[in-house]
């Protein structure tokens, strides 16, 4: 049972992560830059789902960013700190729907922490300190595109799988 449960988890994670990677890459042209939209982090609320958790969600987002950023204009800086990003705001995703799975509350704080990290760690650490972006370009211009991707388009895709899962059941 434990050996199934680790094989799921992996299947799910692997296809996450080429979900995230082939958008990523896809469009790359809004993926990257001061001035982002990636689409893809409409998936940075999945790990709060119990569908996806930690192994699924998380690994999944994590791997995804890995093999996209290998792409990146940023290069080495954006595979590291993208990386970690993505894996702390899953992180932190997953946890919100340990501590309030099946609420609004989770939900909330699911999608919202992809924003300010992602905010925080890519358009302040990543293009501003390190890339020299100033603040009114690289500040609102993750975070315009991740509110608007990882936050609404987050919260819409969480809600559309609990009704979708419900069908099913």
């Amino acid at each position: 049972m434990n050996k199934t449960l680790n094989k799921l988890g992996a299947i799910k994670a692997a296809v996450i992560a080429s979900v995230y990677a082939a958008v990523t890459v896809l469009l790359a042209p809004i993926s990257f830059g001061p001035t982002q939209f990636r689409l893809s982090d409409i998936l940075m609320a999945i790990p709060y789902h119990p569908l996806f958790g930690f192994e699924g969600g998380v690994v999944g987002l994590t791997i995804g960013c890995l093999l996209a950023n290998i792409v990146s204009p940023y290069g080495i800086w954006d595979i590291v700190l993208g990386t970690l990003t993505n894996l702390i705001a899953g992180t932190l995703s997953w946890l919100a729907g340990k501590k309030f799975p099946n609420s609004v509350i989770g939900r909330v704080l699911a999608v919202l922490s992809p924003v300010v990290v992602v905010t925080f760690l890519i358009g302040f650490v990543l293009l501003h300190l390190i890339y020299k972006v100033p603040l009114g370009i690289s500040i609102p211009g993750v975070g315009i595109g991740e509110s608007v991707t990882a936050g609404i388009g987050g919260y819409i895709l969480l809600e559309a799988l609990d009704r979708g899962l419900k069908r099913w059941r």
